[in-house]
């Protein structure tokens, strides 16, 4: 059972935290990723909102070196643009609206009116009412919609400030019906499949519908649904069903929702999300300071440990790490939190997703008893086989305080899973048998000295070998023992 490349790196270093770290690849870090990677980095996202084909082809190359460097497996997850709305070009260019100030709004790029303000998307009309509230320049100033009055709407200013070109506007009273995916989108769809990405973020998802139709344009590819809608929080459970995984995108979901509200709608999500058997990403500002200072604040720390108790597959670090002065530091920051956290007596008091009803599979039995096995007997580790990840993902959810050695010969998947708690991926081959793949793993893992002799492990896997989805059998062993069933 041949390694990778340098495979010991991995095994060797300083032990990674549970919580997996999510860190956005630009200007500042990518030819720092081997860093990134020993700091704990453990998702590369690439966000295609920013940059041009070029760039986003350059830095997943970067990564994909870098963890064959490494011998740590690198996810990387394509973050596409969705159907933002903005400003179009304001007249006096950047101003001040007052309070109680009117003014009128209009579908158009440009204005030459410092009274009327250009939305540069259509729909927007058909979808207000009177009394509504307008956000501009990303929450910070705020209208009430007045009266529609012919091609305009009336407005008044409730909360002032400044504004300024292509800011962006939020309609958190309306459902503003927008084409998902975007014809940027679909050109971006298309480039992250050519680039053999592992995950795609959907940026203002609204519904379910929504995902289907990326789905049917990326059905090989790992969809994270971003929630930062008021829609999508009314339509969460359908987006559940259809997405496998979810982002807490807190930036724009903290201007649709009262930010006040914005920790609890965390909570809910993230509980949701477990609930549902889906990963879950929190994003946003977690360490936001550290774009231009060498350590974080304290707010900032107890943001990520709360994210961590709150249970998050992973937290994610965007402009600190794309344009930040300290994008390792930022990483081995989060990393220290997160492992901080796990130690602690309350995050192994946490409540555990109990068995899911709708999946009532000998893959999700078996994950069961070998979390339950784990936890009654103190196991440190449990070994998985996987053709398709299905069984660890399930193993991942409940959150035992085990890791989760996911053994796989599939590449893909090896990627895919990456991005789930208390999991480490490990590239191996395909073998004929039960006893084969039991004794072959037995021996790697000794080898990189992640199991020693003598210890107690479970192992998962399922018969006949090579089959997805088809984990039927869980044995307690002792590293070093004969590995026959018989």
């Amino acid at each position: 059972m041949p390694t990778p490349d340098n495979a010991s790196f991995g095994s060797n270093s300083v032990s990674r935290p549970s919580t997996k770290i999510v860190a956005t690849i630009g200007p500042a870090s990518e030819d720092r990723i081997v860093q990134l990677i020993e700091a704990g980095l453990a998702v590369a996202r690439i966000n295609f909102s920013h940059g041009v084909e070029e760039d986003h082809r350059r830095r997943v190359e970067k990564v994909r070196t870098a963890a064959r460097f490494t011998g740590v497996p690198i996810g990387i997850l394509a973050d596409i643009q969705g159907p933002k709305m903005r400003l179009g070009k304001l007249a006096a260019g950047e101003r001040r609206l007052e309070r109680g100030q009117e003014v009128r709004l209009f579908e158009g790029s440009q204005s030459d009116d410092p009274d009327r303000l250009p939305f540069n998307f259509p729909g927007f009309r058909g979808a207000l009412k009177p009394g509504d509230r307008v956000l501009l320049a990303d929450g910070a100033v705020e209208l009430v919609t007045q009266a529609l009055e012919g091609e305009d709407v009336r407005a008044s200013v409730r909360r002032p400030g400044p504004i300024s070109d292509r800011k962006g506007v939020h309609l958190p009273d309306s459902y503003l019906s927008q084409e998902l995916p975007t014809p940027q989108d679909r050109k971006h769809i298309e480039l992250a499949q050519d680039l053999g990405v592992d995950f795609l973020g959907i940026s203002f998802v609204s519904r379910a519908e929504d995902l289907e139709r990326i789905r049917d344009l990326a059905p090989k590819m790992i969809l994270v649904a971003k929630i930062e809608r008021r829609t999508a929080l009314d339509n969460l459970k359908g987006i559940l069903e259809a997405t496998d995984g979810i982002m807490v995108a807190r930036g724009d979901l903290g201007v649709e929702t009262a930010l006040e509200a914005l920790p609890l709608v965390q909570k809910s999500l993230i509980t949701e999300a477990l609930k549902s058997g889906k990963f879950v990403i929190t994003a946003t500002e977690m360490l936001e300071s550290m774009v231009h200072a060498s350590r974080p604040t304290r707010a900032e720390v107890t943001d990520v440990a709360n994210a961590v108790l709150d249970g998050s597959d992973a937290v994610m670090l965007s402009a600190e790490t794309a344009v930040g002065e300290y994008p390792v530091e930022a990483v081995e920051a989060m990393g220290r939190i997160a492992k901080a956290v796990e130690t602690s007596q309350r995050y192994h008091d946490l409540p555990r997703a109990g068995f899911r009803q709708n999946e009532p599979t000998f893959s999700n039995a078996t994950a069961l008893a070998a979390a339950q096995a784990a936890e009654a007997l103190a196991i440190h580790k449990i070994i998985c086989f996987t053709e398709s990840g299905n069984t660890v993902r399930l193993l991942s959810r409940y959150r035992v305080n085990a890791e989760i050695i996911a053994m796989t010969p599939n590449e893909r998947t090896l990627q895919a899973m990456t991005i789930l708690s208390h999991v480490r991926p490990i590239l191996c081959e395909r073998e004929t048998s039960l006893e084969d793949m039991l004794h072959e793993a037995q021996n790697l893992l000794v080898e990189r000295r992640i199991c020693l002799h003598g210890e107690e492990v479970i192992f998962v896997a399922g018969v006949p070998p090579g089959v997805s989805r088809s984990t039927n059998v869980m044995k307690l062993h002792r590293i070093g023992e004969p590995t026959r069933m018989h």
